[in-house]
């Protein structure tokens, strides 16, 4: 320790400070990001910010700071002591109104000379997708008595701009081709990259199964009357009997402790999206073959309900795909297109859309002789946008 003498008038004291710390035993930040929305390119301010990892949450603290910047903060040199030698997970999750959820997983160190040397986690900016929208409306003709509804409207989106047109631009110059389904559920997990593929999907109705206990979202495990046929790697179609809750998600492992015709537990490649009843239909399928494989053009994040793909794809509406990454369990969704025809009344309603700083709506009807195009601005603050569309 070293000290000095101190004066100040007539009192003189001897000034001994303790010695600094190294830069791995200080509260400092381990891991740290801007987020960003990815339309706007603007901050965005998170809501929280933590680690899934239960055992370092205990001894971090969140950080949120302007500018979008986020992080954790703890003591390096007494949570990782062997940082030296060996590199340690620091996962970090993002939560922010009106986005989806961002988890990023990233490795601190190692670092030859900690605690000495030591440097933050710098994942800079990561950019996050806004929770969706979906679009509904009605078709009139105006200059008519009472704005008469045009029935058998095709209204379908046709352009797209992910971020804004830079200043001085013409926005159809920089518009994209519509390449994009809607997805139900949405994606399960994140991709940077994967292709999609139209699948055979064949049910194997004598073998439908009954859920003995309801399955909450976020669910990993189903309880099932019996496991006669079930095997890892086989998608199940969980709630049959209802389209609008309907998912199909692939089996990891299955509880072999009973005879295949006693209740088992059944563990999924990925946690549920819906609420599944006591005595819903679990049906077992098998996809013997895919079809029209199309790479996604844009990375996805868990929850997304757009997949943007390279080029358009002819499967039709209602279609499963198989979604492969070549890393993770295979994914299952079902599709549907940004376009449809208007009812009798002239309402319309579209799937739910994301990503989109604007897109091109193109409506067309046999009497009117001129397609209506619009430039459409989607609000996230809403989950569901009304569009006026009225022909002149």
């Amino acid at each position: 320790m070293d000290c000095r003498p101190e004066q100040v008038g007539a009192a003189g004291w001897h000034f001994c400070p303790d010695p600094l710390q190294a830069p791995g035993a200080q509260l400092r930040a381990l891991v740290q990001a801007r987020v960003v929305d990815e339309i706007t390119l603007l901050p965005v301010h998170a809501d929280l910010v933590s680690t899934p990892d239960p055992r370092l949450a205990l001894h971090v603290a969140q950080r949120i700071a302007r500018d979008g910047l986020v992080g954790l903060a703890g003591r390096p040199a007494s949570l990782f002591p062997g940082l030296a030698l060996a590199a340690a997970a620091v996962p970090l999750h993002i939560a922010a109104h009106g986005y989806l959820p961002l988890d990023i997983n990233g490795m601190l160190g190692p670092f030859a000379g900690f605690p000495d040397d030591f440097a933050t986690l710098n994942h800079g900016d990561v950019f996050m997708h806004r929770t969706g929208v979906a679009f509904k409306g009605r078709v009139v003709q105006r200059a008519t008595p009472a704005n008469l509804p045009l029935s058998g409207a095709t209204v379908e989106i046709d352009g797209l701009w992910p971020t804004y047109p830079p200043p001085n631009v013409m926005p159809p110059a920089v518009m994209e081709p519509a390449n994009l389904v809607a997805l139900a559920p949405g994606f399960y997990r994140s991709h940077a990259a994967a292709t999609l593929a139209r699948c055979d999907f064949i049910e194997d109705l004598p073998q439908t199964k009954r859920l003995l206990l309801p399955a909450a979202p976020g669910t990993q495990r189903l309880r099932l009357d019996n496991r006669v046929t079930l095997a890892p790697g086989m998608p199940l179609l969980i709630d049959a009997a209802d389209a609008a809750r309907g998912e199909v998600i692939g089996i990891r492992s299955v509880d072999t402790g009973l005879s295949d015709d006693q209740p088992a537990w059944i563990e999924l490649d990925y946690p549920l999206r819906h609420l599944h009843r006591r005595q819903a239909q679990v049906v077992p399928a098998s996809v013997p073959a895919t079809h029209d494989p199309r790479s996604l053009s844009r990375a996805a994040l868990a929850g997304d309900p757009s997949a943007f793909l390279t080029i358009a794809a002819p499967w039709p509406a209602l279609s499963l795909v198989r979604i492969d990454d070549g890393v993770n369990p295979l994914e299952y969704q079902r599709i549907d297109h940004y376009a449809t025809v208007a009812d009798a009344n002239g309402h319309f309603r579209l799937p739910r859309l994301s990503r989109l700083a604007l897109f091109r709506l193109r409506a067309t009807h046999p009497a009117p002789p001129q397609p209506l195009l619009l430039t459409i601005e989607p609000d996230y603050g809403l989950a569901e946008q009304t569009l006026p569309v009225a022909f002149e």
